[in-house]
């Protein structure tokens, strides 16, 4: 389970980083700023993915 969610979280940050790369946004710069609510939409959903599935990989390590 836990190696399918880390094949997920590289998925959605290669979507993530793609998007951020295609509007021309730092994404460094947009998590220290926390301005998320300005973002185009595919940049949002990759990031809540991403954000998703490392909670979900937390939980899993946590239960160990």
């Amino acid at each position: 389970m836990n190696e399918f969610v880390q094949f997920t979280i590289e998925q959605w940050r290669e979507k993530r980083d793609k998007a951020f790369c295609t509007h021309n946004l730092n994404l460094e710069e947009v998590y220290a700023k926390g301005e998320f609510d300005s973002l185009p939409a595919e940049c949002l959903i990759a990031i809540c993915y991403v954000d998703a599935f490392a909670c979900v990989q937390a939980k899993i390590e946590e239960s160990k």
